[in-house]
């Protein structure tokens, strides 16, 4: 039901927008002054929504690039972008970008402006040079209707960053176009709002692509991403510098650290920062109307997980896609997510740390690879509230929303933000087109949450489970949950877009039913060649 206060918050959500608007609108400015423009496009949005529980159900909130939260149970947003496209030569592009969001919770406890997308983004050739934060993706998946990547999901709003890619599969010199490969190399920004603050972010990745024009491909590829450097509450800095860059680019050990600082000698014991990785697969077929893909990523924290023969945690998807622009089945994807093995439940630091050294219960050592969390960055593999990766996790905020009580057993030592990463789940997605003006969008998600091994254990380097399997724990037994969304769009002569979507979320953990509707408006799209 919403609050009496309706009107107030919208008034105040208005003020917000203004401020918005105002920054979009002086952006234009400049950008018109360049040479050979070739177009500019305007675009406003405004949603509201609302949920019977104090928090949104799953798929109105995840995958939107952070935009709403969880907690924002009622809500009104407005949005305004502001693109153009520059042809400055005949291999030459520049693109930029200002998105503006003005978001307030009607409720009272949330009222925001900020900057989703600032960004300027050169092109030659193969290459694209991107400054600022943009929304984007990483990772082999099916847009729009995955669970979302295990390294960057679009889950989280973007991080600002410098960002080299060669973005679309490009032919290997002498090979005729039969390999292929595309990659990122990038540097970022993770901001103060840290248990580490101002950390930076190192992320690579390469992926080759073999077939060329046969209708069979197959793909492979690695990511690299680390979260490294950063000031300590205590005002210490981790090892940063030129060396420490190189290092961290070659996942290798600190140099030049303090010799009195815990911490900075476990950076100077192990890879500089938090690494985290993910092997790629995919095979791609083509077909006379459709495009199928079966892909296959394997996420690893250390280099027990990287060694694929033992790693049994995977996202693996099959989608099929249509060929043509408006089909009544545009895309249908099915995604198993399995995390919980993560090397197994052995304690780490074993006496070779190898297969065939096991521990007193029969484990093979160097397990417990706890995903996304890490002993020092202990904000873990999120930003501004939301998990990077998939969504499927939960964070400790996220958690309390829905059991306020929820206690953490690893949270008086390392007080880890993600404190459900092993997870058994089936997901299924549909998309697709009704005559030429209907969209429409289907999520179902079934899930099993097991928490963590810090969890279930009393402790990441405690024994709970076998010694005490009766302590008390939010996840034991382990918690069922289902997430359903249905999304649908309606097009209009006018450029105008009503969309309306409904999340269903029942389970074990929590139930929730909520909304989201609104309208989007593309606005003038100029076209001009030449000098202004």
């Amino acid at each position: 039901m919403w609050k009496s206060s309706f009107i107030e918050k919208l008034s105040d959500m208005c003020s917000l927008y203004k401020v918005c608007l105002l920054v979009v609108s002086l952006s234009i400015v400049p950008i018109l002054g360049i040479a050979q423009s070739d177009s500019l496009a305007f675009q406003v949005s405004t949603l509201v929504g609302a949920s019977n529980q104090s928090y949104l159900p799953q798929w109105l909130v995840a995958n939107r690039f952070g935009i709403l939260d969880y907690n924002n149970d009622q809500v009104g947003l407005i949005r305004a972008k502001a693109f153009s496209h520059f042809q400055l030569g005949e291999n030459l592009q520049l693109e930029a970008a200002l998105d503006g969001v003005a978001r307030t919770s009607f409720s009272g406890t949330d009222n925001t402006a900020f900057l989703q997308q600032a960004y300027a983004k050169i092109s030659y050739r193969m290459f694209e040079f991107t400054v600022g934060q943009i929304e984007r993706t990483l990772g082999t998946h099916a847009p729009g209707i995955s669970s979302g990547s295990l390294s960057i999901s679009g889950n989280a709003r973007p991080i600002p960053q410098l960002l080299l890619a060669v973005p679309e599969y490009t032919a290997v010199p002498f090979t005729k176009g039969y390999l292929e490969f595309k990659g990122t190399f990038s540097h970022g920004w993770l901001g103060k709002d840290r248990y580490v603050k101002s950390p930076l972010l190192h992320e690579k990745s390469l992926f080759l692509k073999a077939g060329g024009k046969f209708k069979f491909n197959i793909s492979a590829g690695l990511i690299h991403l680390a979260t490294w450097g950063g000031q300590l509450p205590d005002g210490s800095q981790l090892p940063v510098g030129v060396d420490n860059y190189l290092n961290v680019i070659f996942a290798q050990s600190a140099v030049n650290i303090d010799s009195t600082n815990g911490f900075q000698i476990g950076e100077a014991a192990n890879a500089v920062g938090d690494n985290f990785g993910v092997y790629d697969f995919g095979v791609h077929v083509k077909l006379k109307e459709y495009d199928l893909t079966a892909y296959h990523q394997t996420p690893f924290e250390d280099w027990t997980g990287s060694r694929l023969a033992r790693n049994k945690d995977r996202l693996l998807g099959v989608t099929l896609s249509s060929k043509r622009k408006k089909h009544w089945l545009q895309s249908i994807v099915y995604e198993f997510l399995y995390t919980k093995y993560q090397s197994g439940p052995t304690l780490p630091g074993g006496p070779n740390d190898s297969p065939g050294d096991r521990d007193q219960y029969g484990n093979e050592f160097g397990g417990r690879d706890n995903y996304y969390n890490n002993y020092l960055y202990r904000t873990g593999w999120s930003h501004r509230g939301h998990i990077i990766g998939t969504p499927l996790f939960y964070t400790k905020s996220r958690m309390r929303l829905y059991e306020p009580t929820f206690v953490d057993p690893d949270e008086g030592r390392f007080n880890f933000s993600i404190v459900n990463n092993r997870v058994v789940a089936h997901h299924m997605g549909i998309n697709g087109n009704y005559k030429d003006y209907w969209k429409y969008k289907f999520l179902a998600t079934f899930s099993r949450n097991y928490g963590t091994y810090g969890g279930i254990n009393g402790g990441i380097n405690n024994w709970g489970s076998i010694e005490n399997p009766n302590a008390p724990y939010a996840f034991r037994p382990p918690k069922n949950q289902q997430y359903f969304l249905l999304e649908l769009e309606r097009e209009t002569l006018s450029k105008m877009t009503f969309f309306a979507n409904v999340g269903l979320d029942t389970g074990e953990i929590y139930q929730s039913i909520g909304f989201l509707a609104g309208l989007r408006w593309q606005g003038f799209h100029i076209i001009q060649q030449g000098k202004k």
